[in-house]
């Protein structure tokens, strides 16, 4: 069974992390002032495609470099008058534009090759862990946190409620671990997670069947085993109901 995450996602999760770039040019500017930008931004190509072949910039950090150029020279051309467009420098241009996105195209790939030998690596060490041998032991195939429910659900590429019953729940590090107990409602008790806790980023609510008796306010238990239930509608703050999925110990 291969680690919950899968390559592509991975992939793209990571170059998105890395090509975040400043807001685009003004799509409402001149054919003047876009041929102006154009040439400017032209010529930072040029800049960059110089550094590489000089070594005084390495092919990763011109990928980042020309992410950002791209998003903006993309816009200026949109705006381009035809006089601009039949020109030589618009020409030479093109060409220098190409050439950098020889050296991002050559980069990417290398960098796609890098990120899933990091994968299979991970892959290879989750396999021979303790907590995944323990998982097929109970007839689990895999092992997901409970602060990922939701992500594992979508990131599934077969049915994500089934799937997160195929595995051994745990109290993952990042986000799982800053689950507590704000409610009662039974038999259940209801943790949350809040977005600038760990790596949650956003609002995170489990609720728990078949634990122990805890304090509002406490923190989940980190050793503790669970197997996903599903959705339940359950009884929210103020009567109201709300849908949460619903994990129970695993004895």
């Amino acid at each position: 069974m291969p680690i919950v995450s899968a390559t592509p996602r991975l992939l793209g999760a990571f170059l998105l992390a890395i090509v975040m770039t400043p807001a685009l040019a003004d799509r409402d500017e001149t054919p003047e002032v876009a041929w102006k930008e154009y040439l400017s931004d032209c010529e930072r190509f040029q800049q960059v495609v110089n550094n590489v072949q000089n070594g005084t910039m390495t092919a990763r950090a011109a990928m980042v470099r020309i992410d950002s150029l791209k998003r903006t020279v993309f816009v200026h051309r949109e705006h381009l008058a035809q006089a601009s467009l039949a020109s030589p420098d618009y020409a030479r241009c093109e060409n220098v534009i190409a050439q950098a996105t020889e050296i991002w195209n050559k980069e990417h790939d290398v960098q796609d090759k890098e990120i899933q030998q990091q994968y299979f690596k991970a892959q290879a060490e989750h396999e021979k862990s303790p907590e995944y041998e323990r998982a097929l032991a109970l007839g689990f195939s895999g092992v997901g946190g409970i602060g990922k429910l939701k992500e594992l659900a979508e990131e599934s590429e077969t049915d994500g409620e089934a799937f997160l019953k195929t595995l051994m729940i745990t109290v993952d590090w990042g986000c799982g671990r800053h689950f507590r107990a704000v409610r009662y409602v039974k038999p259940y008790v209801i943790y949350t997670a809040h977005p600038d806790e760990g790596s949650c980023a956003v609002y995170k609510e489990v609720a728990v069947l078949g634990g122990e008796r805890v304090e509002r306010g406490e923190t989940i238990d980190q050793d503790a085993i669970f197997q996903y239930v599903g959705w339940k509608t359950l009884e929210g703050p103020g009567g109201f109901p709300v849908d949460i999925r619903v994990v129970k110990v695993r004895k």
